[in-house]
């Protein structure tokens, strides 16, 4: 019996003694991982380092920001720099014009590529095929391309220095239309054919089956918008001529002349202004994961 118990305890023990030696990853696999971890934080920092080095610039002095060696720690921290960015020129009308202008353009957008996109994807009509293909032909044609006959049109129309210049030439954009069309393609033709059968015409089939399905991509692409919108340095450039009308990208130029640059200025001010980028970044992303979740659907 003694030597009964000794050999039912030993098996006991055994069990214990190889899972505690077992590892959750594998030796290889935990190589792997470490490696992985420290090529991306490699990358991380190579990445951070520009926005830590401009905010670091906006609370110095402008005769520390030309002194060598660099340093990201300010001597002499200088706060004030964002209360000049606002009162040297009128940066708070440049924000409200970016707001404007980029707001218009994320709507006019996504109105118009969605049912454009919805259309090409769920109605059919003689040549369809075709002008989707002319519509992909535009995404090949470089954007600088069209600059001039773009200029002369809004010259024509009287829309120089106006939101109307800034926002209606770029509501239109061929990439939304073949992204929300790649998109609509994945619905279930059944949801389309019961709601017909309901009485919802193609309209209707559109604001209250397809839209709600597509909150997902459509948040992604607006994000998109918005920021190449914030971003747009030459077409407000080419087409506003007053102080008053510049946006955020064109306005920070102002911060320089032909004998003298105002860095640390500058750089307070492009701190601000990607505030809200970083903001809406956060709240697109939350949205984003929510969206794919309730719609059940894949992209």
């Amino acid at each position: 019996m003694g030597s009964l118990r000794l050999d039912k305890a030993s098996d006991y023990a055994q069990p214990r003694k190889r899972y505690a030696s077992t590892s959750l990853w594998p030796a290889h696999w935990r190589g792997s991982q470490l490696l992985l971890m420290a090529v991306l934080l490699m990358g991380s920092v190579f990445f951070l380092y520009p926005f830590v080095w401009m905010v670091s610039t906006s609370v110095k002095e402008n005769i520390e920001v030309y002194s060598a060696p660099l340093a990201l720690i300010p001597h002499t921290w200088r706060f004030d720099n964002y209360v000049t960015a606002f009162t040297l020129v009128p940066f708070g009308r440049f924000y409200l014009n970016t707001i404007i202008m980029t707001v218009g353009r994320v709507v006019g957008q996504l109105f118009l590529a969605s049912m454009a996109a919805y259309a090409f994807a769920r109605i059919a009509f003689p040549g369809r095929n075709w002008l989707f293909v002319l519509v992909l032909t535009v995404m090949m044609v470089p954007s600088m391309v069209t600059v001039i006959p773009r200029f002369i049109l809004i010259m024509n129309l009287g829309w120089l220095d106006t939101f109307y210049g800034l926002i209606i030439p770029g509501i239109a954009d061929a990439f939304g239309v073949f992204l929300l069309r790649q998109f609509f393609l994945t619905l279930p033709q059944e949801l389309l054919d019961a709601a017909e059968i309901d009485g919802c015409n193609p309209l209707q089939s559109f604001i209250w089956i397809a839209l709600p399905l597509s909150r997902p991509v459509l948040a992604a692409y607006g994000f998109l918008i918005t920021l190449w919108t914030w971003n747009d340095f030459l077409w407000p450039l080419i087409v506003v001529t007053s102080t008053d009308m510049h946006t955020i990208s064109v306005g920070i130029q102002l911060f320089q002349n032909q004998y003298s640059k105002d860095i640390a200025v500058m750089m307070a001010a492009a701190s601000i202004s990607i505030l809200p980028m970083l903001i809406l970044f956060v709240l697109a992303q939350r949205f984003i994961v929510e969206g794919i979740a309730k719609s059940g659907l894949k992209l």
